[in-house]
């Protein structure tokens, strides 16, 4: 591995097409905001073919609504669902809480 390498790849292959599964299922309103598909060119850092590994890139996505899936249960996986809320108003709707910045 590459020490300038940031990074890792996914535990096992399942759990790649878990993480697949849930982004590709994601509510036609869901919108991608960065990432969302598996790494299958070579890194502009090193030449590393990220085809030959189990990597997926950091994933951002909004749209999502407290009922949906992605909302509800955890990736365990580089993938992060962002909305729009005020303050406590949602926190009690996700078994993880919420977090906010302004």
């Amino acid at each position: 591995m590459n020490p300038a390498s940031t990074m890792g790849t996914i535990v096992s292959k399942t759990h790649l097409q878990r993480i697949e599964k849930m982004v590709g299922e994601r509510p036609a309103k869901a919108r991608i905001l960065a990432g969302g598909e598996r790494l299958k060119e070579k890194s502009a850092l090193d030449g590393f073919d990220f085809s030959q590994g189990l990597f997926y890139p950091p994933t951002v996505i909004d749209g999502v609504e407290t009922h949906d899936e992605l909302w509800r249960e955890e990736v365990f996986g580089p993938v992060v669902v962002v909305r729009k809320f005020k303050v406590n108003k949602l926190s009690h709707l996700s078994p993880r809480g919420a977090t906010n910045s302004n």
